[in-house]
Formats: C-alpha cells, sequence, structure tokens
C-alpha cells in the first residue's frame, strides 16, 4: 500500500494545478486522506453506476474529471422542494465503500498530455498552436463529410451534429475537449488563427448558430466520446507510473447518457 501523498504528487506531476481554472474544485474531494492506496479506480464521470462498480471492485481511491455529485440548483421552483435522489444514492456509496475521491479537471485537460492533447492525437491532429484549453491543428486536407466519418469511427461515436457544407475541403481543425459551450470566444479567435473547422461536444443551439455566423465548421460528437480519451490516458500513465510501487490502476467506464435510435 502507498500513501495518498505519494499518488497525489504523481497525478500533479501530469495534471500540475497550475493548469487549473482559477477557484475550480481539484484536489482531494471526498474521504480520509490518511487511508493507504492499493487499488485506484479512473473515471471520465463518477456516475452511480460507476461507483457501484468502486465497491464491487474494492478501490481505495478514486480519480475522476467531471463533478462528484449533482449541483443544487432550483431556478423556477424552491429549492426546498428537491430532494436530489442522485446525490442521495452517491452519497450513500461513498460512504459504503470508504472511497477517497481526487479530482482532476481543468488541470488535466490543458496538461501537456491531457484531454486536449489526446483528443487531438487520437484524431490525427497535428497540433501547431495551443490556445485557452483548446488546441489547433492540421490534418490531411479532405472534405467535411469525410472528416465528420473519420471523427465518429475513430472516437466511437455513432452519431455528429454538423454545421457546416460537407463537400468543402477542410484541413485547419481547433478540438476543446468536453463542452466547447463555455468558451464561446474561443471559436472566434480559432477562425482568427485559421482554422476552417472546430471540434467538441455538448454544443447548444445558440453557440452552433454563431459557428454557423463565423463561417467555421463545426462538429459536436458529444463531452464523453471527445474527452474518453484523455481519461483513458490519465489511466494508462497512472498505471505506468505506480505499477512500479505495487499500486493496481483501473480505468471505469461511465458510458454515453444517450442511446441512438
Amino acid at each position: 500500500m502507498t500513501s495518498v501523498k505519494t499518488i497525489a504528487k504523481i497525478i500533479e506531476e501530469l495534471a500540475p494545478l497550475k493548469y487549473a481554472y482559477e477557484g475550480e474544485e481539484s484536489g482531494f474531494i471526498w474521504g480520509n486522506e490518511n487511508k493507504r492506496v492499493s487499488k485506484i479506480g479512473v473515471t471520465w464521470r463518477p456516475t452511480v453506476e460507476v461507483l457501484r462498480e468502486v465497491k464491487q471492485e474494492k478501490i481505495d481511491l478514486l480519480v475522476v474529471h467531471e463533478p462528484l455529485l449533482q449541483k443544487k440548483k432550483a431556478f423556477l421552483l424552491d429549492i426546498s422542494q428537491l430532494k436530489f435522489p442522485p446525490n442521495q444514492i452517491r452519497e450513500s456509496l461513498l460512504k459504503e465503500t470508504g472511497v477517497l475521491v481526487y479530482r482532476a479537471h481543468s488541470n488535466w485537460d490543458d496538461a501537456p498530455g491531457g484531454s486536449n492533447d489526446s483528443l487531438a492525437k487520437v484524431l490525427g491532429i497535428k497540433v501547431t498552436e495551443k490556445i485557452s484549453y483548446g488546441r489547433i491543428g492540421k490534418i490531411q486536407k479532405m472534405s467535411l463529410q469525410s472528416f465528420v466519418e473519420q471523427v465518429k469511427s475513430k472516437l466511437g461515436s455513432p452519431s455528429a451534429l454538423v454545421v457546416g457544407n460537407l463537400d468543402e475541403e477542410v484541413e485547419i481543425i481547433a478540438t476543446v475537449a468536453g463542452s466547447g459551450n463555455e468558451v464561446i470566444s474561443h471559436m472566434e479567435l480559432a477562425k482568427q488563427k485559421g482554422a476552417d473547422t472546430y471540434v467538441s461536444g455538448d454544443i447548444r443551439d445558440s453557440t452552433a448558430r454563431f459557428a454557423r455566423e463565423l463561417n467555421l465548421a463545426l462538429i459536436d460528437v458529444g463531452g464523453y466520446y471527445t474527452e474518453l480519451p484523455g481519461a483513458k490516458n490519465l489511466a494508462k500513465l497512472l498505471s505506468k507510473k505506480l505499477k512500479e510501487i505495487g499500486v493496481e490502476v483501473i480505468f471505469l467506464d461511465s458510458k454515453p447518457a444517450w442511446e441512438v435510435i
């Protein structure tokens, strides 16, 4: 078994905290930091199903990317009317397992080899520039239709939402792993820097219309599929580093939320 401090140091060598958004939840967010660890799980989103797997696999430490609990927000209702059953189930499982939870989000997104680099690598994009939690690079020139099919195939996504003329050739690709909604200015900057296509996930209608007005092709294959390469790479890198000290690392797939029919 290994101390939590040793493992935190290794995680933060891969995902330095200097890359995290200011004020973002990072580091240990649940559990006893004095425990010792022999088995680690890495996941993209800590769903109820993932936490059940944590219990089954007897995992000591869970490294997550997305938030552990649902945000308690109510815009039209009095929040006292809501019970948040997903949080109740999650908290119950967390207490049952005694698992310690570490979150690496934007610091892993922007780190060398992190979510954005992993996405670009899987898509065969030769990165030429890093811009604010995203990447710009080149691919071999092809039609937008061909590139969409390539993106779907390489990320394992069954579908894609697309803005743009499918017959036009594309070559300069901007990517943001996860959801590109909160970095709409990133789209404009990418266009200024010569990007003809933007790949991200979970894009809302107004953002898609902005891309159309910019004459920027947009490919949305969902946050899960764009961040899966990074989550798997983090598990792989941690496994390589921790194997030497006898700590097992496994990847826990949170799986897509949607079924395409």
